[in-house]
């Protein structure tokens, strides 16, 4: 089925797939990955994965964009997007805030590529699954499960309610970090890519080949960014386009400089709120302290026997995922900038927080010792720990580092992490 998904893909890639951030569809590549030091086995897997591809979380830009369509004068290319834009809009009646099935297939392939690759971890002492109240996390946990079709041990599923949900929606939960993402830090960086000439250029230039009539420059701004909002989507609806037999290209609209640039902007955003930003250890990381201490904790109860589990899997989203891998250090997600326009020489939303992303600690012992190895979307990374045989730590120095980096932002076992997260500043 994957092979059919990849040339779906394919067949709507057009002049720019490629340049759709965070809503890029699961980019996974067959790694070569280090072999295990002689006598280690993997023993636990400690998971956190976004949720998969997924339609619209809600209606605005299709709607949006297909009224002003119906009211207006078009071109040729004005008419043909009208008709993809009705097409969309009935695949997506009843769906939004669903994944899509392409997302269904990738949560699937994930795990069967997991359990093929670490299979000594799965001895059937049970699984723990957890996920936030968004229908979008249980959804991609039940297509992630169906690999594990065969398996023989407890499946225990744990929604924690979304009042209290500071490990996987810590986001939502800080005052400080709400008051901070719609401040002027944010605000005039994205503002001066939104207000550079080359934005109201492109914005023009897209409005002209779809309509005959001249729009304002507030309308064209609009316009510019609803269609790009339905060209990041349709990637993830391959396979419901396939179903009802019809075929949508939002790229028609677009150049490939068109496509840079607006999703340059849109990324910038994202750099900012849950990336590195302009420090590392700013509040978009420091609230991923409650996930980074479960992790640690959870992992050293795991090895320490009294977690008697194969695996704990989260689903969650891209806010949760982006600001731990930049917690944790990982070099890719690590890099601030001190000019927004310079953020994407070293920060990748398809790379780090693509739909379906994930980081997976995998516990390996040797019946005394134990590594650990991270992944980050299956690729193997560095972490800012001493090693003697990268990519494998030993547990106890990745403990210490992280426990070490948490009590420095005010954070250590047994903490409550609500309070945390209500007080942080």
């Amino acid at each position: 089925m994957y092979k059919i998904v990849f040339f779906l893909l394919l067949s709507v890639a057009a002049v720019g797939q490629g340049y759709t951030g965070t809503k890029t569809p699961y980019p996974f590549k067959q790694a070569n990955y280090t072999p295990v030091p002689k006598g280690y086995t993997a023993a636990y897997v400690n998971y956190t994965g976004r949720h998969g591809a997924r339609f619209m979380t809600k209606a605005g830009s299709d709607v949006k964009l297909l009224a002003l369509l119906n009211k207006s004068a078009l071109t040729p290319l004005g008419d043909s997007i009208k008709v993809m834009t009705a097409q969309f809009l009935e695949i997506e009646k009843n769906n939004y805030e669903n994944i899509s099935l392409l997302g269904n297939a990738e949560q699937h392939a994930i795990a069967e590529r997991l359990i093929k690759r670490e299979a000594a971890a799965f001895k059937g002492r049970g699984i723990t699954i957890e996920v936030t109240h968004k229908k979008r996390t249980r959804q991609s946990a039940d297509g992630f499960l169906k690999a594990f079709a065969d398996y023989k041990g407890k499946k225990e599923f744990k929604l924690v309610q979304d009042t209290n949900e500071n490990v996987l929606r810590f986001y939502d939960l800080s005052p400080a970090y709400n008051s901070f993402k719609e401040g002027k830090v944010i605000a005039e960086r994205v503002d001066s890519l939104q207000q550079d000439p080359l934005s109201r250029k492109i914005a023009g230039d897209i409005c002209k080949r779809i309509f005959t009539t001249a729009l304002s420059e507030k309308e064209q701004t609009a316009v510019a960014e609803w269609l790009y909002d339905l060209y990041s989507i349709q990637f993830s609806l391959v396979m419901e386009m396939q179903q009802a037999k019809v075929y949508f290209d939002f790229g028609k609209a677009f150049t490939q400089e068109d496509l840079q640039w607006l999703n340059k902007i849109n990324n910038a955003a994202d750099f900012l709120e849950k990336g590195a930003g302009l420090d590392t250890l700013g509040i978009q990381s420091r609230i991923a302290a409650p996930l980074l201490l479960d992790l640690v904790t959870s992992t050293d109860a795991l090895t320490k026997g009294k977690l008697n589990k194969d695996a704990v899997l989260r689903f969650s989203h891209a806010e949760a995922i982006s600001p731990l891998a930049t917690l944790m250090g990982i070099r890719e997600a690590s890099v601030p900038t001190a000019s927004i326009y310079d953020f994407d020489k070293n920060w990748k939303a398809e790379n780090i927080i693509p739909l379906s992303a994930n980081i997976q600690w995998i516990i390996y012992s040797n019946g005394k010792q134990f590594l650990l190895k991270v992944l980050l979307n299956e690729r193997e990374v560095a972490l800012p720990v001493k090693t003697t045989c990268y990519p494998y730590y030993k547990w106890e120095d990745v403990k210490s580092y992280y426990l070490s980096k948490l009590k420095k932002i005010g954070v250590k076992p047994g903490d409550d992490m609500h309070k945390y997260l209500l007080q942080v500043k």
